[in-house]
């Protein structure tokens, strides 16, 4: 495979970056290729350049577009309102969905928020964290924002290289990782799990709701040290219709431990919405 440096340098050739205004938060978004939109949402650090093997994948027929998240934003209803700003300013009314980790979470909640334009969702490695998950978030917002940024940002890499022990690139994506996160510190940290854990705190709102009926995949490995069944089985019971895959192995971060069979399934689902 070519090296990652080579493929992350053909990502930003061959996407577009723009930038929005959206209230008081600046949004950066990629998009390439042409074809029928493919929105990328992903995980909690919130950089679009993580789905560069999946873009480079889909733009020989697809449209992508793929955003960073402020870290600023507020509420959950606030980021997803940015995410529709932003199909907006790329002049996309439907688009297919996929998100990774929480990605997935806020891809639910688009489908919730604006159906009208979603065509499909795509949700891995994700879940809905609900009451088991509160008191643990709370404690992580806490303890984010009591510690100075430094000792917070050598315990991502920590945690960080323990998730990817096993790729040869997880040096690149920590960097990509620590860049997002350094403008805003600790604050930017702590307002992350802010959003989850205001995600768990809401659960039983979604899950007695109204959920989104359209084509839906969803699927993770078996051995997701972050999301557990639990969390997958409230959204697989939200979508009973949906079809759903797992991988034995490949533990949370499917993008970098599996992207080939991460590109398959995504680009083989799609191809027949």
């Amino acid at each position: 495979m070519t090296s990652i440096h080579q493929r992350a340098a053909d990502f930003l050739r061959t996407h577009d970056s723009k930038n929005l205004g959206v209230g008081q938060h600046d949004w950066r978004y990629y998009t390439g290729g042409a074809g029928d939109p493919v929105l990328l949402l992903s995980g909690g650090a919130g950089i679009g350049i993580s789905w560069l093997d999946v873009a480079s994948a889909l733009i020989p027929r697809f449209r992508t577009i793929a955003p960073d998240y402020p870290s600023g934003v507020g509420s959950v209803a606030e980021l997803v309102d940015g995410v529709v700003a932003v199909l907006d300013a790329a002049g996309v009314d439907r688009a297919h969905v996929v998100g990774q980790s929480a990605g997935g979470m806020f891809a639910e909640l688009l489908s919730r928020r604006a159906p009208d334009r979603v065509r499909s969702l795509t949700l891995s490695s994700t879940g809905l964290y609900g009451p088991e998950d509160v008191d643990r978030l709370r404690m992580r917002v806490d303890i984010t924002v009591a510690t100075p940024w430094p000792e917070t940002q050598a315990a991502i890499r920590t945690a960080l290289r323990s998730t990817w022990a096993d790729s040869e690139e997880a040096e690149f994506w920590i960097e990509q990782v620590v860049a997002a996160t350094d403008a805003a510190g600790s604050a930017g940290a702590a307002n992350s799990y802010r959003l989850l854990l205001e995600l768990a705190e809401g659960v039983d709102e979604l899950m007695h709701g109204s959920a989104w009926s359209g084509p839906t995949l969803i699927f993770r490995a078996d051995d997701d040290p972050l999301i557990t069944g639990t969390h997958t089985g409230r959204l697989r019971d939200l979508h009973p219709g949906c079809e759903f895959r797992t991988f034995t192995e490949g533990g949370h971060s499917l993008l970098i431990s599996r992207t080939a069979d991460y590109v398959a399934t995504v680009t083989e689902f799609l191809s027949r919405i």
